[in-house]
């Protein structure tokens, strides 16, 4: 079955119309329903304080890591003892 892919408004009810879509009737379909990017899903769920914690979080990891590899690199050489077996 192909896909058919539009776009609708969620009325004030919290309802949702899809109309003239491309499969017989009594045809059974599955659907998927997301936001349009740039959309926000729950404008009065507040999620702005959980969201400054993560990026907050975020931006302590980031600075532990800075200069992790900042040391000197080892050279191939150092890495080896050609001379013994181990």
């Amino acid at each position: 079955m192909k896909a058919y892919e539009t776009s609708a408004t969620v009325d004030k009810a919290g309802t949702l119309h899809v109309q003239d879509v491309p499969f017989a009737p009594g045809t059974d379909v599955q659907v998927t329903i997301t936001p349009k990017s740039g959309m926000v899903l729950n404008e009065g769920n507040d999620d702005s304080s959980a969201i400054a914690a993560a990026r907050l979080r975020m931006s302590e990891l980031f600075n532990q890591i800075r200069g992790f590899r900042a040391a000197s690199l080892l050279r191939r050489e150092d890495l080896y003892d050609r001379n013994g077996l181990h």
